[in-house]
């Protein structure tokens, strides 16, 4: 097998991995555990002070499908373990759901949109219609409030630190319109490269209660590289590339109340009825919760 000298590599892409783990990869890559098909095996060491064990480490497995069916047991063995992995390593509460996307940051930048504005219409669909059956078009006047519930109040707020939050607004921006994203971006910040707040925000923490202003982050860039409270957000983004693992899978951790069968939805229709943009169903986490885990790595959204 080829080797290499020991490198420090500062690149802004995927990150480096250690060459023992590399090479078990390429052994992984042609047959895995001894099944006489091929998958990746990449586990990391991830060392305190993200995570602890009694030699002060711990090892986790992030594992990509190459040969083996998406629909067999053992990928849905690998998912359900890289999933554990996860939740392990950022201590992620059991009212959580992981979900493995594609389309790395970028997608997600439309995928957040998407997903809490369909959920803050379905919240605001309950007000309103309270437990009202049948379609929203036979109750014309409620569904006129709803309307312009969705005219005025509708605002996403984003705090833009650098170019790929700026990225991220500008998407919102062209999914919703200005009317509806408010962007606050401080010039200081602008000027500089890799900011990162130092503590949650206070403001934005969630009640007692549980209740609180929708939050999500991109943590694409720093993910796994310390402790972070998950309870206060809604959702962290983060592409497996930087931290992780190798290109090609986006992690989602979102919090169950904005999945089936706490939150709904609301139907193509009523969306777009509402001028409202309705996801492509590989962005859509509702659907991607409801997947079998062993599919979670395919693109095809069957």
């Amino acid at each position: 097998m080829p080797s290499r000298s020991d490198i420090t590599y500062f690149g802004a892409g995927p990150a480096l991995l250690p060459s023992e783990i590399l090479e078990d990869a390429a052994g992984a890559l042609l047959n895995y555990n001894a099944t006489g098909l091929g998958s990746m095996d990449l586990p990391r060491t991830l060392r305190y002070p993200l995570q602890q064990t009694s030699r002060g480490i711990l090892k986790a497995h992030f594992v990509s499908v190459a040969e083996h069916s998406q629909r067999s047991q053992l990928t849905a063995d690998i998912i359900n373990q890289a999933k554990a992995d996860l939740a392990s390593c950022l201590d992620i509460p059991d009212d959580y759901e992981i979900l493995f996307m594609q389309g790395g940051g970028t997608g997600e930048f439309s995928a957040t949109v998407y997903n809490f504005v369909s959920a803050w219409v379905a919240r605001k669909h309950k007000e309103i219609f309270g437990d009202l059956g049948g379609d929203a078009a036979d109750h014309p006047e409620l569904m006129q409030q709803l309307k312009q519930t969705v005219d005025n109040d509708l605002k996403i707020d984003y705090l833009v630190t650098g170019g790929w939050s700026q990225k991220a607004s500008a998407e919102a921006e062209r999914l919703l319109g200005p009317k509806h994203v408010n962007i606050r971006s401080p010039r200081l910040l602008l000027r500089q490269r890799g900011v990162e707040f130092p503590a949650f925000p206070k403001s934005l923490e969630p009640r007692p209660d549980g209740t609180g202003p929708i939050v999500v982050a991109d943590m694409s860039s720093n993910i796994l590289t310390r402790k972070i409270p998950v309870q206060n957000f809604s959702a962290i983004f983060f592409g497996a590339q930087k931290n992780l693992g190798v290109t090609g899978i986006t992690v989602v951790v979102i919090k169950k109340s904005f999945l089936p069968p706490a939150t709904r939805q609301p139907p193509a229709g009523l969306m777009r009825d509402l001028g409202l943009p309705v996801p492509p169903i590989i962005f859509q986490y509702e659907a991607e919760s409801r997947r079998n885990p062993s599919k979670q790595l395919q693109l095809d959204p069957s």
